[in-house]
This record gives C-alpha cells, sequence and structure tokens, in this order.
C-alpha cells in the first residue's frame, strides 16, 4: 500500500499532465488535426488549468510526507517548489501551465536515472537502475546509456510532431539527427528550419544538453541535487568520468558540473539575445534564438536555426564572439573551469596555484588557437577572406579556428576554402577539446603528453616531465593508445565511406568522417546526400568518437593486474 502510494504522483503526472502536454504541443504545432478535432480541446485545456496544478501539488505533498522533515523536503524537492509556485502564481495562464508542466515532466523522466535508495530489487525502476541490475561493468553502463538515448531520441524525432506540416523524417534520418545531438556534434542530414518544427528542435536541444554534460554525470547531479546519496558503482563510475579521487571531491564536482553549466549557458543566452535583438529580430525571436544558441555552443554541438549555419552573423561581434568563448568554455573542461575559479576567489593569486592538468590544457588550448587564426587569416587572406577587411578577415579566422575544435558552427562557407586551409582543420578537429568537457577528439592533453613523449626521447630523456612535474609512464602509454586507436578508427571511417561515396571528393569524405569522429559537426556540404550506409558510417563515427576514448580508459583503468612470479627477459628489436 505505502508503495503504491508513493508512485501515486508520478502516475498520475504521467497520465493527466503527460496527456495535456501532449495534446497541447499537437495542438500549437498544428500536427495531427484528424486525432484533434475528435477531441474536446477547450474542454480539455479548461479542466487542465485547474487539474495540472492540483497533481503537482499533490505530488509537493506526497514528497512532504515521505521527507525527514521540511529542511529534507526543501532540499530534495525544491526543484518542484520552483515549478509550482509560478504556476499558481499565473494562475489561468494556459501557456504557463503547459510550458511548466512539460519543465516538469521532464524533470521527473530524467529521475527514472537515479537509483532509488531502496535497496530492495522489486523496487528498483529506470534506465540506468535497469543497466546496474544486469551487472555491466562501468564502461558498458555508460556505453548502453548513450546509445539507449540515442534510439529514444530517434523514437521521438520520428513521431509527426517533430517534423514541419508536409515533412515526415525517416528511420535513418532520425537516428542520425539523434546521433549527432546526443553526441554533440551538429551534422544534420535534414534541415533545422525545413524540416523539424519547433518541438523537434527542443527534443534535438535536449538530447545534446544531456549528451553534452555526459548521461551519467547529469543523473548523478540530479541524484545529489535531490538529496539522493550516489552508490558505490555509481561513484566509481563517476570517479573514472570526471577524474577524481574522493567521494568528496567527486561530490563536489558533481555540484559545480550542473552550476557552471546553467550559469554560463544563462549568461551566454542572455548576451545573444542582445545581439540577435540588436540584428533586427523580435523579442521572442531573440530570446529563443539565444537560449538555443547558447546551449548549443556550450555542448559544442554546433547546430544553428539557419540553413547556413551563422554565415549571415559573420561580422556581428557580440554573436559570434559569445559563441565563441561559449565554445571555449564547453571545451577546456569542467575540473578546469572549477580550478580556475577557485584561484580566482584566492586573495593572491597565482597561476603556479593550478593544477597540471589545468595548465597543460589552457596553454595547449591557446596555442592551437592561436596556431589556426593565424594560419587561416594569411591563409585566406588572398582568397575567400579578399573582400573583408583586417578585423573582418581576424573576427571570421579567430571564429573558424574556434569552432574547428569540436563545435561546428561556421561564418563561412567551408567549400570556399582552400585545401591546405581545409587539411589544418581536420587535424584541429581530431585534437579536439580537452578531457571532462563538452567536446570530442583524442583531446589536448593526450596530444601534448605525446609531444612532450617525442620531445624527450629527441633528447635521449627516459621521462616525460611538464611544467616541472613527471608524466607517470602508464599516462603517457594510454595517451599513445588513445591515439593509435582513434587514428585506426578514423582510417577504416574513411576506408568504408570512399567505398560507399565514390562520386564524392576525398578531402570531403576525410573531412566528413574527422567531423564525426571529433564530434565538430562541420561538413563540406555531403551530408544530406550520403546513402543509407554512409549515414550509417557517419553515426559509427560519432558514436565512437563520443564514447570510445572514454570507454577505453575506463575498461583500462577498471583492470584488475594480477601480480605474477614469472618475469621474462628482455628482447631487443628494430625500430624507426
Amino acid at each position: 500500500m505505502n508503495y503504491l502510494i508513493g508512485r501515486l504522483p508520478l502516475l498520475l503526472e504521467i497520465v493527466i499532465n503527460g496527456f495535456f502536454v501532449i495534446i497541447y504541443t499537437l495542438n500549437k504545432a498544428k500536427q495531427a488535426p484528424q486525432l484533434l478535432v475528435k477531441l474536446p480541446l477547450e474542454l480539455i485545456f479548461q479542466y487542465a488549468l485547474w487539474v495540472v496544478p492540483i497533481v503537482l501539488f499533490i505530488s509537493l505533498a506526497v514528497n512532504f510526507l515521505k521527507s525527514d522533515g521540511f529542511e529534507d523536503f526543501i532540499r530534495r524537492y525544491i526543484f518542484s517548489l520552483i515549478i509550482f509556485i509560478p504556476v499558481i502564481i499565473t494562475w489561468g495562464d494556459i501557456e504557463f501551465v503547459y510550458w511548466l508542466s512539460a519543465v516538469h515532466l521532464f524533470s521527473t523522466v530524467i529521475s527514472f536515472y537515479e537509483k532509488p535508495e531502496e535497496k530492495k530489487p522489486n523496487l528498483s525502476s529506470g534506465a540506468s537502475s535497469f543497466l546496474f541490475r544486469l551487472k555491466l561493468q562501468p564502461a558498458q553502463v555508460i556505453l548502453f546509456s548513450f546509445a539507449g538515448w540515442i534510439t529514444l531520441g530517434a523514437l521521438v524525432l520520428m513521431l509527426p510532431v517533430s517534423a514541419n506540416p508536409g515533412k515526415s523524417i525517416s528511420l535513418i534520418d532520425a537516428f542520425f539527427m539523434s546521433t549527432s545531438a546526443t553526441c554533440v556534434t551538429g551534422l544534420a542530414s535534414i534541415s533545422l528550419v525545413d524540416d523539424l518544427s519547433v518541438f523537434g528542435q527542443m527534443v534535438l536541444l535536449v538530447l545534446l544538453q544531456v549528451g553534452g554534460l555526459g548521461i551519467m554525470t547529469l543523473s548523478s547531479s540530479m541524484a545529489v541535487l535531490m538529496g539522493k546519496n550516489l552508490e558505490m558503482r555509481e561513484q566509481v563510475i563517476m570517479h573514472d568520468v570526471l577524474d577524481t579521487s574522493s567521494s568528496e571531491e567527486l561530490l563536489n564536482l558533481v555540484v559545480n558540473v550542473i552550476r557552471y553549466t546553467f550559469a554560463i549557458e544563462f549568461v551566454g543566452a542572455i548576451l545573444l539575445t542582445i545581439g540577435f535583438y540588436q540584428e533586427g529580430f523580435e523579442i521572442g525571436q531573440s530570446l529563443y534564438y539565444g537560449f538555443y544558441h547558447s546551449i548549443s555552443a556550450f555542448c559544442n554541438a554546433g547546430f544553428a536555426l539557419w540553413n547556413n549555419n551563422l554565415e549571415d552573423f559573420k561580422f556581428a561581434p557580440l554573436i559570434h564572439f559569445t559563441i565563441a568563448f561559449l565554445i571555449i568554455f564547453g571545451g577546456i573542461g569542467f575540473s578546469v573551469l572549477k580550478d580556475v575559479g577557485d584561484m580566482l576567489k584566492k586573495k593572491q593569486r597565482s597561476l603556479r596555484a593550478l593544477s597540471l592538468h589545468t595548465k597543460i590544457v589552457l596553454v595547449t588550448n591557446t596555442l592551437l588557437l592561436i596556431t589556426g587564426t593565424f594560419y587561416l587569416f594569411f591563409g585566406e587572406f588572398l582568397h575567400s577572406f579578399q573582400d573583408y577587411s583586417m578585423w573582418e578577415k581576424f573576427q571570421v579566422a579567430f571564429f573558424q579556428s574556434t569552432t574547428t575544435r569540436t563545435a561546428g558552427f561556421n561564418t563561412v562557407s567551408m567549400m570556399a576554402l582552400q585545401p591546405h586551409c581545409i587539411y589544418l582543420m581536420i587535424l584541429l578537429m581530431f585534437i579536439g577539446a580537452s578531457p571532462g568537457s563538452t567536446g570530442g577528439g583524442v583531446k589536448t592533453s593526450t596530444f601534448a603528453i605525446l609531444l612532450y613523449s617525442v620531445k624527450a626521447t629527441l633528447q635521449g630523456r627516459q621521462e616525460v616531465e611538464m611544467f616541472e612535474r613527471r608524466i607517470p609512464a602508464q599516462t603517457v602509454v594510454k595517451s599513445i593508445a588513445i591515439f593509435i586507436i582513434c587514428l585506426i578508427v578514423v582510417s577504416i571511417g574513411v576506408l568504408v565511406l570512399v567505398r560507399v561515396e565514390p562520386d564524392k571528393s576525398f578531402l570531403s569524405l576525410i573531412f566528413e568522417v574527422v567531423s564525426g569522429f571529433g564530434t565538430v559537426g562541420l561538413s563540406m556540404g555531403i551530408t544530406p546526400f550520403l546513402s543509407s550506409i554512409g549515414k550509417l558510417c557517419i553515426i559509427s563515427m560519432m558514436y565512437l568518437g563520443r564514447v570510445g576514448p572514454l570507454t577505453l580508459i575506463l575498461a583500462v583503468g577498471s583492470r584488475v593486474v594480477l601480480p605474477s612470479n614469472v618475469e621474462y627477459p628482455e628482447g631487443k628489436v628494430l625500430i624507426g
């Protein structure tokens, strides 16, 4: 009986509020008119003004009875209160009821990923708990979590409500777009403007936000913010994902992930809203474009709500500089953001206080950004940039150098660039962002360790040293392994795509594969014209690029090395 009472708010919200959200969405998007004409919409909406707030109140009341006092209730269910209070304040406004109930319903769906505090097997529910009950390895949990979200997103995108009137989304395109969003890539086989409805665009936004943060990171963050305790297996996964060594450090970083994400995205959204308003858009459109592109930029996704991406805003500094810095903040990693933030809070600010990882990431990112900017600036000076002023040349070069590092936005057509500049962008895309960030690629720290490893070899030294610190040999070996595996995966992808797409240029196919594997999203215009097998190849590249290196690290890190009494003699091998 207590179990049923505890589940009653969840059932009521899914059935009643879920039905209202679906019907209102269909009516708002003018989808399924034959179904809607048979329903008493005015009566449904009239009752929804009363029933939806009552369901939310019942949910709050039951949760209050289940809590250990008022403080525990506030700590665990503050989000529900934040939703419920505006519903009461705006009583009678069907639009507010719709949006707030939809947000709360989404948070309820996200809560499925929490592992229940009860230890009873029969009370376990949700995808995350199901994966844990299968006793999968941490790497496998992450692998299946991403696959599950991709499948769910594809099924939702295939619904008629996700497409514009007169349009439909095929199975392969639905999986392509869902994979691209969940893996924060940005490659699009269909038009976000012409083919997707507002609902479909919002589905992509949710997928890329969840994918950018990481499914396990997001679910763990929600659990912590709601007062739940992470169990041992979940802590093992999160220690590997966020590279932490203690439970206290893990807790602080998990909370900071959500705090930094939403704070940066909100500030970016406000600046972009102002920028789009200055470009002549209405305030409502500016808000929508501002928040959408802020989230897309910070998650390094690269989805834009124009068919030519951001080419119309190449000379709008407030827009493209805001997006560029959102990409940078999203691409350096949450641990780096926290480390820099902690340093800035101190009275005596010194770069020596930063961790070795932060120093490597900041220096490598800065050098790659400067290199890309100057190479594009001079490489296209008398070519595609010839009609621009010096300041305009710098703006375009800086933005393209930034976005090439796994974001996918573009303010100039890729087809207009010279082959040597395209090749440089391929190299930058392969390197990608930094560990623990929303971006992909082999990662900047991996690239830096490889360079210093080569330097140590040329100098005849046995150990790799960076910033007066010695890099463990195990870390160097892992970096080499990740680089080689990524190189092999990309090579196989190029081989397959060259075989199935003989009518496309070789450079554009390499560009497409590396863009997919690096979760960048830039394209030379061939994505919508790929065959089904070609799209499946890119889907595989995006998926492996998002979870592959991470899964490799987790698999290697979780392997138990058994002591051996046998030590083999060294053997000499000729190399080089």
